[in-house]
């Protein structure tokens, strides 16, 4: 299943680097010239950090960079395959120059729920401000990781979200593809409290089994 790209993320992204080349050639160029020696310095080395902070979590400068690129160039995937136990999974990632390279990989059995949202803005708004997304839940299987994360509304699960934020509509379609897909692949996914939730099969039921318990 092929994703969309963010034409937002990439805008900004472009804007960002362009700022860095920039200025960073400027530093460069008060060096040679012994003008502006601290700040040029100081700039210099927030950049070189940033970088190899930024090149640290994304497993390699070289992998960086292939990420930043894929803002631009690449052709964002959604695939299913199995996971190094051979579980059913579905794998994320972008296709750049002929090659993948993949960000993430989510058993089925982990996904907890699909679900498409406005963001801060829209409600803030009272209207539609475009930055609707698709988010997958999936649960992180990681004991130590929700006691830290207690205070969140899903200590125990993780989100990864599907696409660029857009209108409600485009969204939507995005949501009910992706959906499809996810059946495709064998995960059984079924409508919660509206259109625009849907859980895995077991949580369904136990929701359904605690509101009959209540009535």
């Amino acid at each position: 299943m092929t994703i969309p790209n963010s034409r937002s993320e990439a805008l900004w992204t472009g804007f960002l680097s362009v700022i860095v080349v920039v200025f960073g050639g400027l530093a460069v160029l008060n060096l040679a010239n012994r003008v502006a020696i601290i700040p040029s310095v100081i700039w210099l080395l927030i950049i070189a950090w940033t970088l190899w902070r930024r090149g640290r979590d994304a497993g390699g400068t070289r992998r960086y960079f292939c990420d930043l690129l894929a803002v631009f160039l690449g052709r964002r995937f959604a695939l299913s395959t199995n996971d190094e136990t051979g579980q059913p999974s579905v794998r994320f990632g972008y296709e750049l120059f002929g090659r993948r390279f993949y960000e993430r990989t989510i058993p089925l059995d982990r996904i907890e729920s699909v679900e498409w949202s406005p963001g801060q803005a829209t409600s803030m708004a009272g209207r539609d401000m475009k930055d609707w997304s698709v988010a997958l839940w999936y649960d992180h299987g990681d004991p130590e990781k929700s006691k830290k994360q207690h205070m969140l509304r899903k200590p125990d699960q993780d989100v990864y979200i599907v696409g660029p934020s857009r209108p409600k509509e485009d969204t939507a379609a995005l949501g009910e593809d992706f959906l499809a897909f996810l059946r495709a692949t064998g995960s059984t996914l079924l409508q919660g409290d509206t259109d625009s939730i849907y859980i895995r099969e077991i949580s369904a039921t136990n929701i359904q089994q605690a509101g009959g318990g209540n009535g």
